[in-house]
C-alpha cells in the first residue's frame, strides 16, 4: 500500500529535477526533432519521392509513387507500440532518450541504404529501405512527443483527474512545436531550391547526419530521471495501446477527433498544383511549381510568425478560443480559394495568408490541448501515439474525399495535356466538402471538452 501511495505521489508531483521551469532556448532544443521531422516529410512529399518514382522506374511511375506515399502514411501506425515500449523502458538515461538515439542511428542507416539504392538505381531495395527509414523516424517521433510532457513544470494537478494538469509551459511548448513544424517546411523548400543541380541522393546524406545530430542535441539538453520500470507488455496491453476508454477519457477523444477533422481540412492543400494548373491555365510545370512554392512559403512563414504569440496568448485566455478562431479562418481560406479563379491570382495569395494564420493559430495549441487532456489510464507516449494517428487519418481523408469529388467532375477533354483535367465545380465542391466543412466541425468537437483548457 505504501509503495502504491508513493507511486501515486510521484505521478501527481514529479521529482524535483523534473519540476524546474525551463527557458525558451531550452525548449527550442528539446523540441528540435520536430524541425528535422517536418523538414524530411515536406521535402519527401514535395519533390524527392515524385522524382525518385520517375527516375528509378521506367513504367507505372504513378503506382510506384502511390506505394511510396502509402509507406510514409502507414509507418506512423507504429507510434502507439513504440510509445508503449518507451514507457516501459528501464535505463539510467530515462525512458525517451535511449529510444530516440537508437532510432536515429537506425534511421541514419536507412538513409545510407536509400543513398546507395538511389545512386545505383535499385527500385525494390529502395522501397524496403524507405519503409525501414520511415519506421525508425516514427519510433523516434513517438518517444520525442512524450519528452516535453515528461519534463514540463506542472503548476496545479487535480488529484481526482491526474491527467487534468494546468502547465505553465504547455502553451510555450505547443507554440515552439508549431514553430518547428512551419520552419521545417520552409527549410525544406529552401534546401530543395538551393540543391538544384545536385544529384538527388545527396539529400539522404544530409538528412541521415542531421537526424543523428538533432537527437544528440535533444539528449544533451533534456535531462531525464533514471527509469526502472522494465516490464514487457502483454498482447492485451498492445491492443489497448491502440484503443481508448471513452467512458474515462472522453476529453482526449474529442481532442483527437478535432485534430483528425482539422488535418482533414489542412491536407486538401495537396491538390493546389492541380488547381493552379486547371483554374489559372498554367501549362508549364515549372511555372506551376514556382507559383505553388510562393503559396507554400507565404503560408508557412505566416504560420511560423503567429505560432508562438498565439500559444502565449492561449496561456491567458485558454486553448479553445484559439481553436475557434483558427477554424473560422481556415474555412475562409478555402472559400477564398473557391472564389480565386473569378477574382484573380491576388486572391490566391490572400488565401495562402489566411491558411498560414489559421494553421499557425491551431497548431500553436495543438500539443497543449493533448498535454492538458492526457488519459489517466495510459502512459504519455502511448497517448501521443494515438494523437499522432488521428492526424495521420485526417491527412489521408482530405485527399481521399477531394480526389473522389474531382473524379466525378472530369474536364471537357481530360486526355489533352493542355486542357483542364477537372472542372471548376469539382474543385469548388471538393474544397467546400473536405476543406471548409471539417474545419467548422472542429468547433463543436472542441466544445465537448469538459476540462478547463
Amino acid at each position: 500500500l505504501c509503495q502504491e501511495l508513493q507511486e501515486s505521489y510521484n505521478t501527481i508531483r514529479p521529482p524535483k529535477a523534473l519540476r524546474k521551469k525551463r527557458g525558451t532556448c531550452s525548449w527550442l532544443c528539446i523540441t528540435s526533432y520536430q524541425l528535422i521531422y517536418s523538414m524530411i516529410t515536406t521535402s519527401f512529399a514535395l519533390s524527392i519521392l515524385p522524382e525518385e518514382a520517375e527516375r528509378l522506374n521506367t513504367a507505372d511511375t504513378s503506382l510506384w509513387l502511390a506505394a511510396y506515399v502509402m509507406i510514409c502514411g502507414a509507418t506512423p501506425l507504429i507510434c502507439p507500440l513504440a510509445g508503449l515500449m518507451s514507457d516501459r523502458l528501464s535505463s539510467t538515461m530515462g525512458r525517451r532518450r535511449p529510444v530516440m538515439l537508437l532510432a536515429s542511428l537506425f534511421s541514419a542507416a536507412g538513409f545510407v541504404s536509400l543513398y546507395f539504392c538511389s545512386r545505383y538505381e535499385r527500385p525494390h531495395p529502395f522501397l524496403m529501405s524507405l519503409a525501414f527509414t520511415e519506421t525508425a523516424l516514427n519510433v523516434a517521433y513517438a518517444a520525442h512527443a512524450a519528452l516535453p510532457a515528461d519534463l514540463r513544470a506542472p503548476e496545479v494537478t487535480d488529484v481526482e483527474n491526474p491527467g487534468d494538469t494546468a502547465s505553465a509551459d504547455a502553451g510555450l511548448i505547443s507554440g515552439i512545436m508549431a514553430l518547428h513544424s512551419f520552419m521545417g517546411a520552409v527549410c525544406a523548400v529552401c534546401v530543395l531550391d538551393l540543391a538544384k543541380g545536385f544529384p538527388l541522393y545527396t539529400f539522404y546524406q544530409f538528412y541521415g547526419g542531421a537526424v543523428v545530430v538533432i537527437c544528440i542535441l535533444v539528449s544533451c539538453v533534456a535531462k531525464e530521471e533514471p527509469s526502472s520500470n522494465l516490464q514487457l507488455p502483454s498482447a492485451g496491453e498492445i491492443v489497448a495501446a491502440y484503443t481508448m476508454d471513452h467512458a474515462r477519457d472522453m476529453d482526449f477523444f474529442w481532442v483527437c477527433y478535432g485534430r483528425l477533422l482539422f488535418y482533414t481540412s489542412q491536407s486538401v492543400i495537396v491538390f493546389m498544383s492541380y488547381f493552379i494548373r486547371d483554374m489559372f491555365q498554367v501549362t508549364s510545370e515549372k511555372d506551376v511549381i514556382s507559383k505553388l512554392s510562393t503559396l507554400v512559403l507565404i503560408g508557412q512563414l505566416l504560420g511560423a510568425v503567429v505560432a508562438v504569440p498565439s500559444s502565449r496568448l492561449s496561456d491567458h485566455v485558454g486553448c479553445k478560443p484559439a481553436v475557434y478562431v483558427s477554424c473560422v479562418v481556415q474555412c475562409i481560406t478555402f472559400l477564398t480559394f473557391i472564389l480565386a479563379p473569378k477574382l484573380g491570382w491576388t486572391a490566391m495569395l490572400l488565401g495562402a495568408s489566411f491558411y498560414g494564420l489559421g494553421s499557425g493559430s491551431y497548431m500553436s495549441v495543438d500539443y497543449a490541448l493533448a498535454l492538458k487532456c492526457l488519459p489517466s489510464n495510459k502512459d504519455r507516449a502511448q497517448s501521443f501515439g494515438l494523437w499522432g494517428i488521428a492526424g495521420f487519418i485526417g491527412s489521408c481523408l482530405g485527399p481521399l474525399v477531394t480526389g473522389g469529388v474531382l473524379w466525378l467532375f472530369p474536364g471537357p477533354d481530360s486526355t489533352s495535356l493542355h486542357a483542364p483535367q477537372f472542372q471548376y465545380k469539382g474543385y469548388a465542391f471538393g474544397l467546400l466538402l473536405a476543406g471548409s466543412l471539417p474545419a467548422l466541425a472542429v468547433i463543436p468537437a472542441t466544445k465537448q471538452i469538459i476540462r478547463k483548457v
